[in-house]
């Protein structure tokens, strides 16, 4: 395994740090993941930074390195550019590959078609015609892959840096649990950046959905036809996300919300609230403001 250190560093990206240094990962500024290597180019995120035990180097420039706390900084005219690129080497080196495990049970469609490595597929599971499993996808058990879904595509995930348009390395998964159904002309992108793209136990997404990379999709969520899931969005268990929902990238919604049909979500929904609009509102003041403005009208 290629370690994030001092020596690597030095290696993949010409950089220098003063102090040694070991990391577990690569992660924003508000990553949860203890060791973690970050980078910062914009003021706003200092202070949330400094406040993220998580977090032990930053990648910085010159003018915000006084402003890092309790970190170990590694100074640099582009952080953006050379963090990337580090997550990237590193991400590409430390990348292995397993032949594929598909259950005896599972019915595989002769024109579906699954990769050769890195799949695993559980008891029972049904893949349809036209389907598509990438490499880094495990189905679990009693699950319906309809006609033309797509699982394990590479998320869009492009950095405009100085230096150019850098792309970003897609080396996580996608976990499907046990007795979820999948409709018809779905997309649902593997994870990256050391996040995971996961649809826990039950849930049923209808036809034409689209869950970006690294979303974590909890218990029994439905979600119906031409909804949107932006990156890295948390979706509780029991959520109703209704037709042509969009999720901006982030987003968190508790357990039991209902999310009405067109929404667009662009901050979290607590547990059991029920949303609508664009952007969305809880329900009731959007039927009041609605109310409001007909008698207004009238």
């Amino acid at each position: 395994m290629e370690k994030i250190d001092k020596i690597s560093l030095k290696k993949h990206t010409g950089l220098n740090s003063e102090k040694e240094f070991e990391c577990d990962y690569f992660g924003m500024s508000n990553t949860l993941n203890p060791k973690s290597i970050s980078f910062v180019d914009n003021p706003v995120f200092v202070d949330q930074i400094n406040a993220n035990n998580n977090i032990t180097v930053v990648v910085c420039n010159k003018e915000l390195a006084s402003n890092i706390k309790g970190k170990i900084n590694i100074i640099c005219d582009e952080p953006r550019y050379y963090f990337y690129v580090y997550l990237n080497k590193i991400s590409e080196l430390n990348y292995s590959t397993f032949p594929s495990r598909i259950h005896p049970t599972a019915k595989i469609h002769p024109k579906a078609y699954v990769s050769d490595v890195n799949v695993v597929i559980g008891e029972n599971t049904i893949i349809h015609p036209n389907a598509t499993i990438l490499a880094d996808v495990e189905i679990g058990n009693n699950c319906i892959i309809d006609p033309a879904v797509v699982i394990g595509a590479t998320g869009y995930e492009y950095k405009r840096t100085s230096k150019g348009i850098l792309p970003v390395f897609h080396g996580g998964k996608v976990i499907i649990k046990n007795n979820v159904e999948i409709g018809a002309g779905t997309t649902v992108d593997r994870g990256f950046s050391f996040r995971d793209t996961i649809i826990d136990d039950e849930t049923k997404i209808d036809n034409n959905v689209y869950v970006a990379h690294a979303s974590h999709v909890g218990k029994r969520v439905l979600i119906v036809g031409n909804a949107m899931l932006s990156g890295s969005v948390t979706i509780g268990d029991d959520v109703w996300i209704g037709p042509s929902v969009t999720l901006s990238h982030g987003i968190k919604i508790g357990n039991n919300a209902f999310l009405t049909i067109g929404s667009v979500i662009t901050k979290d929904v607590a547990a059991s609230e029920r949303v609508t609009g664009n952007f969305a509102v809880p329900h009731d003041i959007f039927m009041k403001n609605l109310k409001k403005k007909f008698d207004n009208n009238n």
